[in-house]
């Protein structure tokens, strides 16, 4: 039986259903910081396939450590909006968590179109995301940190995963909070980058530079297991600096 958290995770999916793009809520699949993801049979409408919306916890429930380093620089242009969230008022605290839901909707859109290795997005409301399932009808693709791949693989994922990071830097996007916990592994080399709500743009956060060494430093940490030595550190400065120079 669904808890009172659940069903109201449930009840912000309903949007999804009344739109016509899928056909009922199978199961949950993961629980996050600030998210919760369930397992949906898509309608016609998305070719009948299994799909995953996110369901977006309420902002008394995230679990961000500090909001305001991924904020600062977030630019809200409609002046009642940003004096709502200002103010901190009721409606500004909803009007704050639907921009973290449109974030990651239009990140995720940017970066599917630039080609980078992300979930595929479909649709979204104030309050979720429907997006790409990423597995099979047997089960979800693994977290990477929970994969079973050799070193020979393993440097294959990296030389793949720092693709992307690169290419992510190239539309401007630091992601901000990657880890071997939100890569999923497909398989034979390949993977999926998730959870971009915190996601910053360079060119306006303060804080991108550190997020973008953090990012890096993880996959290093991860793939150090692995026997895989990486430059953190130096490799965060130069790929900053081409970013800066505009030479990516």
């Amino acid at each position: 039986m669904a808890t009172d958290t659940e069903t109201a995770e449930l009840e912000t999916l309903d949007e999804f259903i009344a739109e016509g793009y899928i056909s009922e809520v199978l199961t949950s699949l993961k629980r996050g910081k600030e998210a919760a993801a369930y397992l949906c049979r898509g309608t016609r409408k998305l070719g009948n396939r299994l799909v995953v919306a996110k369901a977006y916890f309420n902002s008394e429930r995230r679990n961000f450590h500090s909001a305001t380093v991924y904020t600062e620089g977030r630019v809200i242009v409609e002046g009642h909006v940003r004096r709502a969230v200002a103010n901190h008022s009721a409606a500004g605290k909803r009007m704050a968590a639907s921009m973290w839901v449109e974030h990651e909707f239009e990140t995720l859109s940017a970066l599917g179109y630039a080609g980078c290795d992300v979930p595929e997005v479909y649709a979204s409301t104030d309050g979720a995301i429907l997006m790409e399932y990423i597995g099979a009808e047997a089960g979800a693709a693994p977290q990477l940190q929970h994969a079973s791949i050799e070193r020979a693989e393993a440097a294959q994922v990296l030389d793949r995963v720092l693709w992307n990071v690169e290419a992510f830097m190239r539309e401007d996007v630091v992601h901000g909070d990657l880890s071997a916990f939100n890569i999923l592994y497909r398989g034979a080399g390949k993977v999926c980058i998730i959870d971009f709500p915190q996601a910053v743009d360079p060119r306006a956060s303060p804080a991108a530079q550190r997020l973008l060494e953090r990012d890096i430093r993880n996959l290093g940490r991860y793939f150090g297991r692995h026997g895989l030595e990486l430059d953190s550190a130096q490799m965060a400065r130069n790929l900053w600096d081409l970013w800066q120079l505009g030479d990516l």
